[in-house]
């Protein structure tokens, strides 16, 4: 789970090299570091540290586009190799090879939304226990999975799952129940859709349940290592 925080300074210094080495190679790359650059280019330092979810988001995606574009100077074989070698999952390899060059090079139409909600504050990760509860639990059964908040905030995703397959799963997970899951799931097929993203599982769960976690781990693994289970699959028994 991320939990690793560039400092203000620092980030500003990583955006500001990343940005020019991006230029001459990844223009998409260079203007979305550049937004977000200017995303917090007149706040002090002091706010900035105030701001988790700003600091975190930005460290997160510093950190990857790094990794990114040392990946693209490879060929896909040695690509493939440093995966093997490393043992990046296929949750992993889902993101850098598919997912985040899409984010770099798409418009991204919830980006100027949810910049103004982080950095308002609006933005809260409440289902953050759940989560590294659920991480816990899938590692322990053999699987993996991968967690970003560009995921949550742009592509309506709480982590990519994978079992003992090779096709990860885009999760989402929600408390909604009744009439209101319809626009719930509306929403996010919408999303999954833009993405191009061709497989997902949405759980509207209990949180009182005492046995929640273990059952929703049970859900997503079965669906990710479902070869059938493609498309968008809603489960609201939980």
């Amino acid at each position: 789970m991320p939990s690793k925080r560039l400092s203000p300074q620092k980030a500003r210094e990583k955006l500001g090299q990343l940005t020019q080495q991006a230029t001459a190679t990844e223009l998409p790359l260079a203007q979305k570091l550049t937004a977000l650059t200017k995303w917090i280019e007149d706040k002090k330092d002091g706010l900035l540290t105030s701001k988790p979810y700003v600091l975190v988001l930005l460290t997160e995606v510093i950190l990857d586009a790094e990794l990114w574009l040392a990946l693209r100077s490879l060929s896909p074989e040695q690509r493939q190799q440093l995966y093997l070698s490393e043992n990046n999952s296929a949750a992993e390899q889902y993101w850098f090879e598919v997912l985040f060059p899409r984010w770099i090079n798409d418009w991204d139409p919830k980006f100027p939304n949810w910049k103004r909600e982080v950095m308002q504050g609006n933005f809260k990760r409440d289902d953050e226990l759940i989560l590294r509860n659920l991480a816990r639990e899938i590692e322990s059964r053999g699987g993996s999975y991968l967690w970003r908040h560009l995921l949550d905030l742009s592509m309506a995703t709480d982590l990519l799952a994978s079992g003992e397959g090779e096709s990860p799963l885009c999760v989402q997970l929600t408390t909604v129940s009744g009439r209101y899951l319809a626009d719930k799931r509306r929403g996010w097929e919408e999303t999954l859709q833009y993405w191009r993203i061709q497989r997902g599982l949405l759980v509207s769960y209990n949180p009182t349940d005492n046995s929640l976690v273990s059952r929703l781990v049970t859900v997503i693994l079965s669906y990710s290592d479902e070869p059938s289970a493609n498309g968008y699959n809603v489960v609201t028994d939980l």
